[in-house]
């Protein structure tokens, strides 16, 4: 298995995604249960949209600015493989197993 996945999770700062969850809960929940299936080779990151980690990210930074897709914004190893509604932990798994098929 290829080391080193990157999980991006982009979503805007204290709002609720269900419920009383926040987006950084629901984005550590995700973390976790990747964590759990791919071990140590896979890493989740949030990343509040507005904050000054988030415009180190110019392409998701360009969609929040043409409002061409929603968040949360969600990447693998800097592809988008989701936007808009819940967190997609199936669209996350899938790249995922992708990419260690490709490796």
């Amino acid at each position: 298995m290829k080391k080193n996945i990157k999980v991006r999770i982009f979503a805007p700062p204290l709002g609720e995604c269900a419920g009383n969850n926040t987006w950084q809960t629901a984005a550590s929940m995700i973390g976790k249960k990747l964590q759990k299936r791919y071990g140590e080779n896979v890493e989740t990151e949030f990343i509040e949209l507005f904050s000054p980690e988030s415009f180190n990210y110019p392409d998701i930074m360009e969609f929040v600015q043409t409002g061409d897709k929603q968040p949360p914004f969600i990447t693998v190893n800097d592809r988008l493989v989701h936007s808009g509604g819940k967190i997609s932990e199936r669209a996350i798994r899938e790249e995922i197993d992708t990419v260690i098929q490709n490796t």
